[in-house]
């Protein structure tokens, strides 16, 4: 693997490795570890997938990259940071989206679903404890009130801060050598949590006080996806969550990045994905695209690629003949945990893993 630019580290003798060309070997081994909804090459031949990882007590630091540019859509399970990565990589949350550059850094907070987008080259990303960067943000304002939310942000950082950040990671990962003193992990782990709370700090991505719960927004969330065929309007949320129209708003703005109506319009483009990927001879692109509510399917097949790379008829045609491939067994779900105990993923496109 090769550093995209000179002041990254590379991955260290020691860490631990999963490599492979398989689209299908690929999928399950991320699967198994993070909320992934979807990946797609953009483009064709050998993926060259290959992820190197180490472990310290909370946190995480991996190498990951491949030979094609992919579009994955997912969400992590842990606080992420994406410290450095091929230019051009395109981040969206619902409508809003962002391309990095050679000093952007990308924070991901659990639960928020994201689609990425980028070239062929490699990653570095970390992914640190949520509640011990959640006790290192509140000792620093132990007089603040409410239930603490992280907000997802990239970010262009001045030299000297992505430095900060890049000598922080390459001392956690050195103090991960087997053998290596423990005190020494436990006081380069926590210079990382501490420089990530300083970066969401500083550019508000860890806010209190919002009126709505997380628990009560986690129901609200649950509704929409029980009831996604059924006509959904502001006014029907705002009574399922038992607030006004702004109290709502800024919950999801907050919490997920976009508003409630466009988080009903992402939860339908899932959903969609989840049925065009598995065959139904019933189905068909207009027919899904209706049951879910999408009025126009020219509108719903443009919002569909920008989710997942690539139009709602080509997964419906790769579905087909991957269930033909397997003489018509049921699809593979990507899902299952299997033998290996897997810790939580640095984001929809690494993965960590510790054998149990």
């Amino acid at each position: 693997m090769v550093s995209n630019h000179a002041s990254v580290p590379l991955p260290p003798p020691w860490a631990q490795r999963f490599r492979s060309d398989d689209l299908d070997e690929v999928r399950e081994f991320v699967g198994r570890m993070s909320d992934q909804l979807s990946r797609v090459p953009n483009g064709s031949g050998a993926l060259g997938f290959e992820q190197f990882w180490v472990n310290g007590t909370s946190s995480m630091a991996g190498w990951l990259g491949s030979r094609l540019g992919m579009t994955v859509r997912g969400a992590v399970r842990q606080p992420v940071l994406h410290l450095a990565g091929p230019e051009g990589a395109e981040y969206r949350f619902g409508r809003r989206s962002q391309f990095t550059r050679p000093r952007t850094v990308t924070f991901l907070p659990p639960g928020w679903e994201f689609t990425r987008g980028r070239r062929a080259g490699n990653v570095l990303a970390i992914a640190v404890g949520e509640a011990q960067l959640a006790a290192e943000i509140e000792a620093r304002d132990p007089g603040r009130r409410g239930e603490l939310v992280l907000r997802a942000r990239c970010v262009d950082l001045a030299e000297h801060a992505h430095t900060r950040l890049i000598v922080a990671t390459k001392d956690f990962a050195l103090a991960t050598e087997p053998g290596a003193d423990p005190t020494e992990m436990d006081r380069t782990e926590a210079r990382l949590i501490g420089a990530v709370a300083d970066l969401l700090l500083v550019e508000s991505a860890a806010v209190r006080g919002l009126e709505i719960a997380a628990s009560r927004l986690a129901d609200v969330e649950a509704w929409i996806d029980a009831h996604l065929e059924e006509p959904i309007s502001l006014g029907r949320l705002c009574v399922v969550a038992g607030v006004g129209e702004r109290a709502l708003q800024k919950a999801f703005e907050a919490r997920r990045g976009m508003s409630p109506m466009r988080f009903v319009v992402e939860r339908r483009l899932v959903a969609a994905r989840r049925l065009l990927t598995r065959v139904d001879a019933r189905d068909d692109v207009t027919h899904i695209a209706v049951k879910l509510g999408f009025g126009h399917v020219g509108r719903f097949a443009s919002q569909y690629r920008q989710a997942f790379g690539e139009f709602p008829s080509q997964s419906l045609r790769r579905a087909a003949r991957t269930f033909a491939g397997r003489g018509n067994r049921p699809m593979t779900d990507f899902t299952s945990t299997g033998s290996v105990h897997f810790l939580p993923a640095f984001g929809a496109d690494s993965a960590v893993s510790r054998q149990g």
